[in-house]
């Protein structure tokens, strides 16, 4: 059977919707926690190897890439082991912070955007979402649940796949897949995020329970999102 590695920066992070999506196309689920207390961005240990690994999933973060003050301690490192996988021809599947790591191991940048952008938001896709094996996207344009204040540079090699008014939503590079979106999230996520962040929802003038409400009528079509990208994701590499 093969193999998905989540790679989890925060204590209260969860694989979502894309753990039944990925163990549907015959993935094992094996996880990892970096941080091991919720107000800490400190690494609780040494990052996993890449030993028996066939899809490296990196989640989100209430930090930044560049936020070498809390995670100081491993983001060098996680860059490297994208870095292995990458040349190892693993796939890598970067989601929000995940995949500002993606772009920043590969040659991009992550820098803070002009605006947060949180909620549910459509996204417009680029011609190169449309280059698969069967002509379809390998996601649709939305909505997508986003929360995140930063945004990456797609690097020189990589394909733009999507976009929105805050700035890139998607890019490939070879095996690799980074999103600024969120395709896990459905109300447990949310729920469990907001233990340690609802007050940055009330500071960016978001009403949380507006949210939850919101998440909860997205959920249906979220959970078929989520696991067509998954599908469509794993056929462009020719590994479903």
């Amino acid at each position: 059977m093969a193999s998905a590695l989540f790679l989890h920066h925060d204590a209260n992070s969860m694989v979502g919707l894309l753990g039944p999506a990925l163990a549907h196309e015959g993935y094992e689920i094996r996880q990892h926690f970096i941080c091991a207390d919720l107000d800490s961005g400190v690494a609780a240990g040494p990052l996993p190897t890449l030993d028996g690994v066939d899809l490296l999933v990196l989640l989100g973060s209430r930090w930044s890439v560049y936020d070498t003050d809390n995670i100081g301690t491993w983001i060098d490192d996680e860059l490297g082991l994208v870095r292995s996988a990458d040349d190892a021809a693993i796939p890598v599947l970067g989601i929000c912070f995940g995949g500002q790591v993606l772009a920043q191991a590969l040659g991009g940048s992550v820098s803070a955007a002009g605006s947060e952008e949180i909620g549910w938001v459509g996204v417009e896709l680029t011609d190169a979402a449309y280059d698969t094996p069967d002509g379809e996207p390998v996601f649709d344009s939305g909505p997508w649940f986003q929360w995140h204040l930063d945004v990456f540079e797609v690097p020189p090699d990589g394909e733009l796949l999507a976009t929105s008014p805050a700035g890139p939503q998607a890019f490939r590079l070879r095996r690799n897949l980074a999103l600024q979106f969120h395709p896990e999230v459905n109300n447990a996520v949310l729920e469990d995020w907001m233990i340690t962040d609802r007050d940055q929802l009330a500071d960016c003038g978001i009403d949380p329970d507006s949210l939850v409400a919101q998440t909860a009528i997205q959920a249906p079509q979220a959970t078929v999102r989520a696991a067509t990208l998954v599908r469509n994701f794993l056929a462009s590499l020719h590994v479903s």
